[in-house]
């Protein structure tokens, strides 16, 4: 009895160790069928990864792909993996390649990529990086110098070592341009500022430029100081002088430079006193120049966006503390974009030092930075599609969506990165028609990468035809490094009037991209007889200029005055004159009483002008003496005075100043600046000028007694 139990235990060990011997071996090519693939799709819009055992199973799956139209991304038969184009799987095609004998796994592509963590020693200290996750937008990219961020400011110190590498310089050496001093040296000297309260403190070395500058581009990865969002390079344009402050028309002027000196992007860490003709027009200017434009939403806590923030063109930003809370500081309301961190923000200062400095004004350069990113990977995003991204990737902190109070949330870099990282074709350039039997250049760009590095163009080419479905590959090709841009001149228009179809085709790490199908006109050129100008003129004055709400404001206005009158007669009574029977009118009418003469009023008393020079500390005249509607004139002549110059009606003495209401002008900032008063009453008007304290008095007589200003100093 015991050898048959023997026998039949060794039977069954035999048997184990077959089956054992077979599943070891599954590891090695084998064209076996196995128990069944696993599948677990968890992205559908990943690419598709399908593993297989043997070159046979390879093969099938190949087939299978072919034939169902789906396009093989990667494919390696000597590991036997292929990667399939999300687009074109279905779950159809996904059944019936799991059930082919030797495919092991079907799974949805992962991406990888680098974990990048630069040495700057004092990164630690930038909160802000973390709470936009810059250090995954970095994986990707850390920016590229073709991109220019044109920082309307107070000047930058090009001296400082985390800056120098990311200057932008001209032909001829120079940073910028400085529209205070209009020369070419935009030196960041702003050694005054304001404290808390508004009062004006000399020597604080706030160097408020060159703290925006860090925060844009400080040197990554350098081994000291900080880390900037993105290494792109600065171009200095100083439109503020040293204690902050300058005008509309030194803006407008910075920002119409940048534009023309090659500016992708221009910051403007800065507000201005309300709505600006001037400014409006350089903001268009800069809009239709296809330049990004990002600006500061103010300091004030107001529920008001300032300007140039304010303007549709310009995204607004506000500030968020280390909580993602917007600041107290802040301003908010209609118009305001996005949040980014603004609180006790670290950044350079100039005389190669370091700082905390807290505004909106800390927070707009990080947006500035992230489009720096976006665009070092994507040159050819748009304005519109630059904030579309950033609006949709950002990071709610208050309400789902949009609000008033925080925009659409803060600034995310990684999200706003990836998102345009793709590898895409787009046609930049080409013109608006052609002529038949013309000829014409189109101008593409293939952008995108593998996250922290360029994608390999492997071949681009056009397609063109007179329709979407007959167009062929022109006789060009070229290869290349992403982001490249392809220009091909010389294509040729149809014989006659027409549409011509083309599309721009890229290979990308073996990968097929297409641009969208343009459709370009074919035509005779467009007639230019005056009329026909004229038109496009008042076309190009009504857009441009005028803009269209203002005209249809005064098309309203234009109709709505002769309708007012024409109704308004329309309801005078009407006047009947009923004759009595027998009554006959006589032929003169006399009135009853006389008309009384009533001679003309006397003319206006003559109008007066007198001046009071302001020439360093110095009022000249300091008592001046004019007669009733004398207009003031103070001129601050060729003296450039510290901020916070300004004149009060009142009475200064040991104990301080004693403002008494009746008068108070702006401030005078610059050489050439002026303000005036009209004096309609007699009497004796004391008043002072702050910062230099020096007073002054005016004396105004009864118009009649004294006729022409004089003066007398004491």
């Amino acid at each position: 009895m015991r050898l048959p139990v023997c026998f039949s235990i060794l039977v069954v060990v035999l048997m184990a160790l077959s089956a054992l011997s077979s599943h070891g071996s599954a590891g090695a090519p084998s064209d076996m069928a196995t128990q069944g693939a696993n599948v677990h799709i968890s992205d559908k819009s990943a690419d598709v990864v399908v593993q297989v055992d043997g070159i046979g199973a390879f093969d099938k799956v190949s087939g299978i792909a072919a034939a169902n139209g789906a396009n093989i991304v990667v494919s390696s038969r000597s590991a036997g993996i292929l990667t399939l184009k999300a687009s074109d799987v279905n779950d159809a095609l996904l059944k019936e390649i799991a059930s082919v004998p030797g495919v092991r796994d079907i799974a949805s592509e992962v991406k990888a990529r680098t974990l990048f963590t630069p040495n700057d020693p004092s990164r630690n200290l930038q909160w802000g990086l973390q709470a936009i996750d810059a250090y995954a937008a970095w994986d990707i990219t850390t920016g590229s110098h073709t991109v220019v961020v044109g920082e309307l400011d107070t000047g930058v110190d090009w001296n400082h070592p985390d800056l120098v590498a990311n200057m932008w310089n001209d032909s001829q050496g120079y940073y910028g341009y400085n529209f205070i001093d209009n020369n070419h040296i935009p030196m960041d000297d702003n050694i005054n500022s304001y404290d808390d309260t508004g009062k004006w403190v000399a020597n604080t070395y706030t160097y408020h430029g060159t703290h925006v500058a860090g925060v844009i581009a400080a040197g990554i990865n350098n081994g000291i100081g900080v880390a900037g969002m993105a290494q792109v390079r600065i171009m200095a344009v100083k439109v503020m002088n040293d204690s902050g402050e300058g005008t509309d028309v030194t803006v407008a002027l910075g920002l119409n430079w940048a534009v023309d000196h090659g500016a992708n992007i221009i910051t403007m860490s800065l507000g201005v006193d309300g709505m600006s003709t001037v400014l409006q027009n350089a903001v268009t200017y800069a809009s239709e120049h296809g330049v990004v434009m990002v600006a500061a939403s103010g300091n004030s806590g107001e529920s008001q966006v300032s300007f140039p923030a304010s303007y549709p063109q310009v995204i607004a930003v506000g500030a968020v503390d280390e909580s993602n809370r917007r600041a107290s500081f802040s301003n908010w309301g209609p118009g305001l974009e996005l949040m980014a961190p603004g609180v006790q923000i670290y950044s350079t200062r100039g005389a190669s030092g370091y700082q905390y400095l807290s505004g909106t004004s800390t927070a707009a350069p990080s947006v500035a930075g992230v489009v720096g990113l976006m665009l070092s990977v994507n040159p050819a995003l748009t304005p519109v599609r630059i904030r579309e991204v950033l609006d949709s990737t950002a990071t709610d902190v208050s309400t789902t969506g949009y609000d008033n109070s925080t925009g659409w949330g803060v600034v995310n870099a990684f999200r706003a990165v990836e998102s345009v990282s793709d590898p895409t074709v787009t046609i930049t350039r080409h013109p608006d028609y052609v002529v038949p039997n013309g000829t014409f250049s189109i101008t593409w760009i293939v952008s995108g990468s593998m996250p922290g590095m360029p994608g390999v163009i492997n071949e681009t080419h056009l397609l063109l035809g007179e329709s979407a479905t007959t167009m062929v590959p022109y006789n060009y090709t070229s290869s290349g490094m992403t982001p490249a841009t392809f220009v091909v001149a010389g294509l040729p228009s149809l014989p006659k009037n027409g549409t011509l179809f083309l599309e721009a085709v890229a290979t990308v790490d073996g990968r097929v991209y297409r641009s969208s199908i343009l459709t370009l006109p074919v035509h005779k050129a467009v007639s230019s007889n005056p009329f026909t100008q004229f038109v496009n003129d008042l076309k190009n004055f009504i857009n441009n200029d005028l803009g269209i709400f203002n005209f249809a404001l005064l098309m309203v206005v234009l109709i709505a005055i002769p309708v007012i009158v024409i109704v308004a007669r329309s309801r005078r009574p009407p006047v009947f004159v009923r004759a009595q029977p027998g009554f006959q009118p006589p032929m003169t009418l006399q009135s009853s009483a006389p008309i009384r003469y009533l001679p003309p009023p006397p003319p206006p008393p003559p109008r007066f002008e007198a001046h009071v020079d302001i020439i360093s500390h110095e009022v000249t005249p300091s008592v001046l003496k004019v007669a009733e509607g004398t207009k003031i004139v103070w001129v601050n002549r060729s003296w450039a005075p510290p901020p916070g110059i300004a004149i009060k009606s009142g009475k200064l003495d040991d104990a301080g100043e004693h403002p008494d209401g009746a008068f108070q002008s702006g401030l005078l900032i610059a050489p050439g600046d002026y303000w005036s008063a009209t004096f309609h009453r007699a009497g004796t008007y004391e008043y002072y000028i702050t910062g230099i304290w020096r007073a002054g008095k005016v004396v105004v007589e009864p118009y009649g007694q004294q006729v022409e200003p004089s003066v007398a100093n004491t």
